[in-house]
C-alpha cells in the first residue's frame, strides 16, 4: 500500500520539478548579481534568498496566468490583480486545486516556529491516517474547497566555484503544533526523486 505521500507527490510532479527548476533559476541570478557586485552572498544570506525567491515567482507567473500553459489555471501563484510580492521572507505560495504549497529556504530542514497565527492555522490539519481511517458513516461533510497544506523546504551549496545546486528540496505536510515546535505528519527527500523520474 502506498504511503499517503507517494500519492501527493505522483499528482504534484509537474509543479515539483518546476519549482525545483525556478529555484535553480533564482540560485543562478543571485549568484550573477553578487559577481557583478563583487559581493559574497555569505555576507548576506536574507538578500541571496529574496533574489532566489523573485527570480522563481517570475518563472511561476506564467502558469498561474495562461490557461493554455501545462497548469492551465489550476495554478494560483498570487491573487488576481494583487502586484503587491509579499514579504520578503514569506517564502512562495502556490494553490493548486488540492493543496496550498508553501516554498521556504531552510538550512536546517525544519519547518518555521509556529511563532504566528498564521503559521499555526496553516500547521493545523489532521494526520494523513486519521483522515483515511474515517468511517463514511463518521465522517463530518467537509468543505470541498478544503485543501492540504504542504511545505516545500530548500537550501543550496555554498561552495563557491561550483554550479548553483539545491542541496536539500524537502516536502513536508505538517499536522499541528505544540508551543512553538511543528508536529510533522510526513516528511519526503525529493532530489533524488525528481533525479531518478528524469533519467
Amino acid at each position: 500500500m502506498d504511503h499517503p505521500s507517494d500519492a501527493v507527490v505522483r499528482r504534484l510532479h509537474p509543479l515539483l520539478v518546476e519549482v525545483r527548476d525556478a529555484l535553480l533559476r533564482g540560485l543562478t541570478v543571485s549568484r550573477a548579481i553578487h559577481a557583478e557586485h563583487g559581493w559574497l552572498a555569505s555576507a548576506d544570506r536574507h538578500l541571496h534568498h529574496q533574489l532566489v525567491r523573485r527570480e522563481a515567482m517570475e518563472r511561476l507567473r506564467p502558469y498561474a496566468e495562461h490557461a493554455d500553459d501545462p497548469f492551465g489555471t489550476q495554478l494560483e501563484l498570487l491573487e488576481p490583480g494583487n502586484d503587491n510580492l509579499g514579504l520578503p521572507m514569506s517564502g512562495l505560495i502556490l494553490r493548486t486545486p488540492t493543496e496550498v504549497l508553501r516554498v521556504w529556504h531552510s538550512e536546517d530542514g525544519e519547518l518555521p516556529a509556529a511563532d504566528t497565527q498564521g503559521l499555526r492555522e496553516y500547521y493545523a490539519q489532521q494526520p494523513t491516517a486519521q483522515l483515511h481511517l474515517q468511517l463514511p458513516l463518521d465522517a463530518v461533510p467537509g468543505d470541498p474547497a478544503r485543501r492540504d497544506n504542504l511545505a516545500l523546504l530548500w537550501s543550496d551549496s555554498r561552495r563557491p566555484g561550483r554550479d548553483p545546486e539545491l542541496v536539500r528540496l524537502d516536502l513536508v505536510r505538517p499536522r499541528g503544533y505544540v508551543g512553538r515546535r511543528v508536529d510533522v505528519d510526513w516528511h519526503l527527500g525529493l532530489l533524488d526523486r525528481l533525479r531518478r523520474s528524469a533519467a
